[in-house]
């Protein structure tokens, strides 16, 4: 694949949403550049590391600390892709990878998403990361800190999290690993 088919450039579009309900939502990146659009559906373990990732990338380009200011779950529920992006991308995938870095020449962060394909090997189906980059983007320090501040109110809105293990809490009694499956933890 051409390099021109994946690089979106500079992008004057570029956010997260969260499609469903805590529990069972989906995740995805969209975004929009040199006229086309993309979306990037991510796995809520792979938003948290691009978060810590973009705000670890951030402060150490501005010689600061990671500030976190958090959306209320509220308006994390009310973002999504505006009503203008299209149902059908040009590109969409199932993020395998994600590297994250900057382009000092331009001053811009930059993105590149490797999509995960599934292939037959010996019989069966199996899922692996693409040899071919899939997605690359650039964007400024501001798209950044806002894309930061929606992730974070999105994965604040989810379920709870065991204070333990990490692990997500649902409505049954949570046998923590942590805490060698005693004392079950219930949310309340």
């Amino acid at each position: 694949m051409s390099r021109e088919a994946y690089d979106f450039g500079r992008v004057e579009l570029f956010d997260v949403e969260a499609i469903g309900q805590p529990g069972r939502r989906r995740f995805r990146l969209f975004a929009r550049g040199r006229g086309r659009t993309a979306s990037l559906w991510i796995e809520r373990e792979q938003l948290q590391t691009l978060v810590d990732a973009l705000d670890q990338l951030v402060a150490q380009l501005s010689g600061g600390d990671v500030l976190r200011p958090l959306l209320q779950p509220q308006a994390a529920d009310a973002l999504s892709a505006p009503a203008d992006f299209p149902s059908s991308p040009d590109i969409e995938f199932q993020i395998g990878e994600l590297s994250l870095g900057f382009d000092e020449r331009n001053n811009l962060l930059a993105l590149l998403a490797t999509p995960i394909e599934v292939v037959e090997e010996e019989g069966a189906m199996r899922a692996r990361r693409s040899r071919e980059p899939g997605f690359a983007a650039r964007f400024t320090r501001e798209q950044a800190r806002t894309l930061s501040q929606h992730i974070q109110g999105i994965l604040a809105s989810g379920r709870p999290r065991c204070s333990y293990c990490g692990a997500p809490l649902g409505p049954e009694p949570h046998i923590c690993p942590k805490r060698n499956g005693h004392h079950p933890i219930e949310v309340e």
